[in-house]
Formats: structure tokens, C-alpha cells, sequence
């Protein structure tokens, strides 16, 4: 510029670069600030999602929607394919099979969990027997978003390893309670 013929591409080309650093160093910045969770939404995390940080949790929390079911209301029904799974965050939800009590699903469990590894149509129903608050995901979406994120995926596969198996052992145990 303080030369006698000022060097104009030269200028436009330095004042392009410092733009495009200036943008690049902002979407860092905005990227990288800490993240605060809600309690509900930190509760998720520890529960299903404890090695995962917190901005990824968000991610896959936006996948799903927040949802309330009253009492009476069927999440599952007999012969139909199930289109969303749900963890239950408060209220009660009960299990039967042709009118006959299966269990209670509770806080922290899944609704539609084995359904969701198995793709088969449910041989159950799950009515809200206590006004229930969860989170609540498309099977289609969660799918795409878990296959292109294996770590998240690993986080789901796990919690719902140990909800399947805590569901059989209470199973186990009633039954044995009823035989006994």
C-alpha cells in the first residue's frame, strides 16, 4: 500500500485469507465452548451415554424428542411393528402377553429394546399404567445416526445389553418366586 503503485491484488488476496481465518477461528471457538446439559439430559448421559461427551450426547438427544404419555396409553402393540424406542425417564409402563401380566418397565428402562435388535413384529403390549416422561426415538433414524457414529453406537449397544439382561433376570426371578 506505501509503494508508489499499490499492489491491489496483493491486498485482496491478504484481506481474503485473514476473512477466512477469522471465520475458521470463530466456528472453533463456537465448536469448542463448554456445553450445559439439563438435568434430564445429564441423567441420559450418565445412564446410557457415561464416556461420551457432553456435545455428543446433545447430538444424539437431537435425533429424538422428548415425549409424555398419560395413563391408558399403548407404546407397543400386540402384532405391530415397532417405529420408535423410548427410555423412560419417569412413570411405569406394564408388559402383557394375550391379557397376561409379563412385568413393570420402570425409570431407566428401554420400551421397544429387543424389538429395535430384532426387527420383528412385538408379541406384547405396553400400556402407561403411571404418567410417563421419556425420550423417545425413530428406529429408521437412530439407525443412519448410529451407523455413521460407532462410538455412540457402542454407548447404545451396551445400555441396551445390560436393560435386556436386567429384564431377563427380573423375569427369572419372578418366575422362580411363582414356582417356588
Amino acid at each position: 500500500m506505501l509503494q508508489p503503485v499499490p499492489l491491489w491484488a496483493a491486498l485482496g488476496w491478504t484481506i481474503l485469507f485473514a476473512g477466512v481465518n477469522l471465520v475458521q477461528s470463530l466456528r472453533l471457538i463456537l465448536e469448542r465452548r463448554p456445553v450445559k446439559l439439563t438435568p434430564e439430559e445429564e441423567h441420559v448421559r450418565r445412564l446410557v451415554f457415561p464416556d461420551l461427551p457432553p456435545r455428543k450426547v446433545l447430538e444424539v438427544l437431537s435425533i429424538g424428542h422428548w415425549t409424555s404419555a398419560e395413563c391408558g396409553e399403548q407404546l407397543i402393540k400386540h402384532g405391530k411393528s415397532v417405529e420408535s424406542v423410548s427410555l423412560l425417564l419417569r412413570g411405569k409402563v406394564r408388559m402383557t402377553k394375550s391379557e397376561s401380566f409379563i412385568g413393570e418397565l420402570v425409570s431407566d428402562n428401554f420400551v421397544g429394546s429387543a424389538l429395535l435388535l430384532s426387527g420383528m413384529p412385538a408379541e406384547v403390549d405396553a400400556t402407561v399404567v403411571e404418567p410417563v416422561s421419556a425420550i423417545t426415538w425413530d428406529i429408521g433414524t437412530l439407525k443412519k445416526y448410529l451407523a455413521a457414529h460407532p462410538e455412540t453406537r457402542l454407548a447404545m449397544q451396551h445400555h441396551l445389553a445390560v436393560d435386556l439382561a436386567d429384564k431377563l433376570k427380573h423375569e427369572i426371578t419372578d418366575v422362580n418366586r411363582l414356582a417356588g
